[in-house]
């Protein structure tokens, strides 16, 4: 199954044991969202609803892949790589009566498509959403090529297929367009955001398109890193999106980290990851009787709570709600946060023995709030009467939790040699 990293060998075995259920738990809430027929992968997982959502999510999909290679890795699915199978078929048009809707001209990816048919939910041509969906089919194609070969190719279809130039708004200034409307770009976006990995797939997409290359290396590229906007917290210096006092969601900091292999191998980009870790954690210390280990401003719903869905961030966090997911994808960077998750676990979430003899119904909504472990919690509502039970949980954004234990068990090379090698065989 592979190696090993040193820091999980030398977890205490109790902090193990949660690691381990904690880890196979964050593949089978992506499995319990899987279309069966399609392959196609929910938006969210519905804790207190059926599942999957007809509700299909392109950047989730994405998300499912990667998944499957965790889950064949550790072998927790052996059908993992036939389900691989299947949701490159639907991607690329070969299951019957399911076509993922995609812009005509240029081949981006709605954003919402229906589980089952593929048809569009009203929802925008999306160039993040199609970039993370192409890069989970890329991490599958490379993880199974020596025995699915088929799944590299379609993955390489994919890629080939959409029209990169389009995601160029400004390539001086970075500037990235964040859908696509007849045939073009439209909505740009100013860098620094989770769009660098949009830049990194138009670069290897269309090695010939001059704009797309100087798209990436007039801001994106490893040695500009240290010329996009930044921010100050605390003297922590981190990258944000040049807008005046504005810091970013910390999933922001994380998609490049885990999905650009440059970005994960760069020392710079590192220190700013490092430097972005740190200052979600001070700030959450500012905070009123909250534990050390309570943490973590990530982007998820907040149904019944503080309105909708909601990317929370220094200073624009309505609430405070915590993201336990967060906290895991800065392990490889904070180590010690997988102590955090642990005691998060045990003295306040134990998701999997939690009884409450008085009260059966809080019981059951606990057990089912919490039934693929931590991941968006309320702290000051833990202890009330009326708990707040998240109600979904949003794939896109648990990823950070398949990831990160990915790379605490198996270290970042899991990562970052998948997309190399792909990117370089594309």
């Amino acid at each position: 199954m592979g190696q090993t990293t040193d820091l999980y060998k030398g977890l205490p075995e109790n902090v193990k044991a949660f690691f381990d259920r904690q880890y196979e738990d964050s593949y089978r809430l992506l499995d319990a969202s899987r279309h069966p027929r399609t392959g196609l992968y929910a938006d969210a997982y519905m804790t207190l609803g059926d599942n999957p959502d007809q509700r299909c999510s392109i950047a989730a999909t994405g998300v499912g892949l990667i998944g499957l290679c965790s889950a064949d890795l550790e072998g927790w699915d052996p059908d993992a790589q036939e389900k691989a199978v299947v949701t490159l078929e639907a991607l690329t048009g070969k299951i019957d009566g399911c076509r993922p809707a995609r812009e005509e001209n240029t081949g981006f990816f709605a954003h919402f498509v229906d589980m089952d048919t593929g048809a569009n939910l009203n929802s925008e041509m999306s160039t993040i959403d199609t970039s993370l969906v192409v890069a989970g089919a890329m991490f599958a194609g490379e993880h199974f090529k020596a025995t699915a070969p088929e799944i590299s190719e379609m993955a390489n279809q994919l890629l080939s297929e959409i029209d990169w130039s389009q995601v160029v708004a400004d390539k001086d200034k970075g500037i990235i367009n964040m859908v696509i409307k007849d045939g073009k770009g439209a909505l740009p976006l100013t860098a620094y955001n989770e769009y660098v990995l949009t830049a990194w797939l138009a670069k290897v997409g269309n090695p010939e398109n001059k704009e797309v290359q100087e798209l990436w290396e007039n801001t994106f590229s490893i040695d500009k890193i240290t010329e996009l906007p930044q921010i100050q917290y605390r003297n922590i210096q981190v990258l944000t999106d040049g807008k005046a006092e504005h810091f970013l969601s910390s999933f922001v900091h994380q998609f490049p980290f885990y999905l650009v292999p440059e970005y994960a191998e760069s020392d710079v980009y590192r220190t700013f990851y490092e430097n972005a870790c740190m200052a979600d954690r001070y700030k959450w210390k500012e905070l009123n009787d909250v534990p050390s280990y309570v943490w973590g401003y990530g982007a998820g719903p907040n149904d019944g709570l503080h309105g909708g869905y909601h990317a929370d961030k220094i200073n624009q966090s309505p609430g405070n709600v915590a993201s336990a997911y967060i906290v895991a994808g800065f392990l490889p960077v904070y180590p010690a946060g997988i102590h955090d998750l642990y005691a998060l676990y045990r003295l306040q979430i134990p998701y999997d023995t939690y009884v409450n003899r008085g009260d059966v119904k809080d019981e059951n909504k606990f057990r089912a709030a919490y039934r693929y472990g931590l991941h968006r919690y309320s702290w000051w509502h833990l202890e009330q009467p009326e708990r707040w039970y998240p109600t979904k949980v949003t794939l896109i954004d648990w990823s950070s939790m398949l990831y990160g234990l990915t790379a605490f068990k198996r270290g970042m090379s899991f990562f970052t040699d998948r997309l190399k090698r792909s990117s370089r065989n594309a």
